[in-house]
């Protein structure tokens, strides 16, 4: 589902739309109507003076809300100005709220101590997780989608068309590059073309091959099969 980000809290504070899956969005609202509504209950919220006044939000909606008696757009709200919103009840409209009612930030340290649990109860060589280290995530998660959909959308094509598979794939292999670049936020594609030479993408575009021809029937021949995978396990004893 389309889930749109304002510049206030994105990587180069550059407005876009990215998406987010139906089952985190059940597990929110799950948070929202029971943790959320707890911590919030019986709690009033006013923003330290060095924040600023107390920004009165009120009919909100997907795109924005009054604030203070003007219609601002969410995507335009700084960060300062969120921590400042207050609702006719008196309670922070933020998502994420500490136990005490107060709107929880510090996002950082989350990722940082549940590293370190993982670490000491279940696997010891557990990286560092950042906040930076999600959106590596994210990119490959996605890249991977991308690149999955698109092997099968040139093999279906190679069904219908008997056209040859590099050609098809020729014709669609930059849709994804474009998309990520996007869902970055990066100025050019080649800016993501040289993050993405950075990760470890070999898996992914040998996983979607195989998934792609086996559900499809396109059988490679023996020969060009075995110099494929010859190629990858050439790459991964070198590393």
């Amino acid at each position: 589902m389309l889930f749109p980000l304002g510049r206030a809290l994105t990587k180069g504070t550059k407005d876009r739309t990215t998406w987010v899956g139906y089952d985190a969005l059940v597990r929110m609202h799950q948070y929202i109507d029971l943790d959320r509504a707890a911590s919030a209950e019986g709690f009033v919220w006013r923003p330290p003076w060095r924040l600023g006044e107390p920004l009165l939000v009120e009919a909100p909606d997907w795109e924005g809300a009054t604030v203070n008696g003007v219609r601002r757009s969410w995507r335009k709200l700084t960060l300062h100005e969120r921590l400042c919103l207050v609702t006719p009840e008196g309670q922070s409209p933020l998502v994420g709220l500490q136990s005490s009612g107060k709107p929880f930030v510090d996002w950082a340290t989350v990722f940082s101590r549940t590293a370190v649990r993982i670490r000491e109860r279940f696997e010891p060589r557990f990286p560092a997780v950042s906040p930076h280290r999600l959106r590596h995530s994210f990119a490959m998660a996605t890249l991977q989608r991308l690149i999955t959909g698109y092997y099968q959308r040139a093999a279906e094509l190679v069904l219908a068309a008997s056209e040859d598979a590099a050609l098809a794939l020729y014709l669609t292999r930059y849709d994804p590059m474009l998309v990520l670049r996007d869902l970055l936020g990066h100025a050019s594609v080649l800016s993501t073309e040289i993050y993405i030479a950075r990760l470890d993408v070999t898996r992914i575009y040998r996983e979607a091959y195989r998934e792609t021809a086996q559900r499809l029937g396109l059988d490679a021949p023996r020969a060009a099969a075995d110099e494929a995978d010859a190629e990858f396990d050439r790459d991964e004893v070198e590393a």
